[in-house]
C-alpha cells in the first residue's frame, strides 16, 4: 500500500512542476503571443460568431414570411366567410318569405295579373292600339 501512495505523490508533484513551468514559460513571453497559443484569434472568433448568427437568420426568414402570408390568408378568409354567412342568413329570410300567402299574392296579382273576386283590375290606359290588346288581355284572364 506505500507504493500506491507514493505514485500519487509522484504524480501530483509531477503535475505541479509542469504547471509552474508552462507559468514561468508563459510570464516571459508577451501577452499577444500567449493569446495566439490558446487557438483562434479574437477577430476569427467574432467572424465566426457574426456567421453563426447570420445562418440563424436566413434559415429564420422562410418561416417569418410563410407565417405572414398564412395571416393573410386567414384574414382573406375571415372576411369571405363573412359574407357568406350575411348571405346564407338573406336567403333564410327569403326562403320565409317565399313561403308566406302574402307573396304567394303579390306574384300573383303582380306578374300574372290575377285579381280577388270581386275586386277589379284598374288598366292604365294608351293612346291607340295597346288600349285595345290590354282589354282583350283582362278579358281572358277573367274567362
Amino acid at each position: 500500500m506505500a507504493q500506491p501512495a507514493q505514485t500519487e505523490q509522484q504524480q501530483q508533484q509531477q503535475t505541479q512542476r509542469q504547471q509552474q513551468v508552462r507559468e514561468s514559460s508563459e510570464q516571459g513571453r508577451p501577452r499577444r503571443q500567449r493569446r495566439a497559443d490558446k487557438g483562434i484569434s479574437r477577430g476569427k472568433k467574432w467572424a465566426l460568431v457574426a456567421a453563426v448568427i447570420g445562418l440563424f437568420a436566413l434559415a429564420a426568414i422562410p418561416p417569418i414570411l410563410q407565417q405572414r402570408q398564412l395571416v393573410r390568408e386567414s384574414d382573406r378568409l375571415s372576411v369571405e366567410l363573412e359574407q357568406v354567412r350575411a348571405e346564407r342568413q338573406q336567403l333564410e329570410k327569403d326562403k320565409q318569405w317565399f313561403a308566406t300567402d302574402a307573396y304567394v299574392e303579390q306574384v300573383a296579382r303582380q306578374q300574372l295579373g290575377l285579381v280577388k273576386p270581386g275586386e277589379m283590375m284598374v288598366v292604365r290606359t294608351r293612346p291607340g292600339n295597346a288600349l285595345k290588346k290590354e282589354v282583350q288581355h283582362t278579358q281572358e284572364i277573367r274567362d
